[in-house]
């Protein structure tokens, strides 16, 4: 599953990428990393708003929850970062989004665990047309999202099953999330989709750019707590597996 992604660009970038105004301008935050967990701001464009583009909470909160964001965050009982394409439509939190709700989410990043006998490392990704991992490009992936008692958007990101390149790095649950191709973004966002057409870009709509991916510090380790949204995220370090720091090389 995909709780861990990078957005280190300028408000101008996002909005030359869809030619998509920020609803508010200047309360913009890039970053290097963002903990889904921690529940802080992602950038979207929502389908209710499709002109502008605005700060959104990673983590859902359902239709049927009684109460406000933080308690829902606060029962972690359902982790709602990521929603499955599988059962998106029948999914007691998703399938009133799933038709109603979609969303793009802003991204030029993410980072997926790779696990090697009884060890895990975090691995981070990015498009290969990118300059290098510090100057990368942006793309978006395909989101759903609701509105909280305070009317701000809460979103999860669609995840599906792992392409060849994505089942290496994260081979414990073989997933990934749906980085949408340029040509599917608009019609991700569009009204009056039917459920066979939405179905049609998950099954088919990952982007045919293709991906870079190298072994990064884990950041979850107390003593690198205070790196934590710093560009030292990002950088190489040496892969626990051997075999798959070869695949990149």
């Amino acid at each position: 599953m995909c709780y861990q992604k990078s957005l280190n660009q300028s408000e101008d970038n996002l909005t030359r990428y869809m030619d998509r105004t920020p609803y508010n301008p200047g309360e913009f935050e890039p970053y290097f990393l963002n903990d889904g967990f921690s529940h802080s701001s992602i950038y979207i464009i929502p389908q209710d708003e499709p002109e502008h583009w605005f700060p959104a909470t990673w983590g859902l909160v359902p239709n049927w929850h009684r109460g406000t964001s933080d308690e829902f965050f606060r029962n972690r009982k359902y982790n709602t970062l990521n929603a499955k394409a599988e059962s998106v439509f029948t999914s007691n939190s998703y399938r009133q989004p799933i038709h109603e709700s979609r969303c793009l989410i802003f991204c030029d990043g993410f980072f997926e665990p790779h696990h090697y006998g009884k060890n895990s490392q975090p691995y981070f990704c990015y498009l290969s047309e990118s300059k290098n991992y510090m100057d990368r490009e942006i793309f978006t992936f395909a989101g759903i999202y609701n509105k909280d008692t305070e009317e701000k958007y809460t979103v999860s990101l669609l995840t599906v099953n792992a392409n060849p390149l994505f089942e290496s790095i994260h081979n414990d649950k073989k997933r990934m999330p749906l980085a949408l191709d340029r040509k599917y973004e608009l019609d991700w966002i569009s009204d009056d989709q039917g459920e066979s057409v939405i179905k049609g870009i998950m099954d088919e709509g990952f982007t045919t750019k293709s991906f870079k991916a190298h072994p990064v510090m884990n950041y979850r380790l107390k003593v690198n707590r205070e790196l934590k949204n710093t560009e030292k995220v990002l950088e190489p370090v040496e892969a626990i597996d051997s075999d798959l720091q070869e695949v990149f090389n």
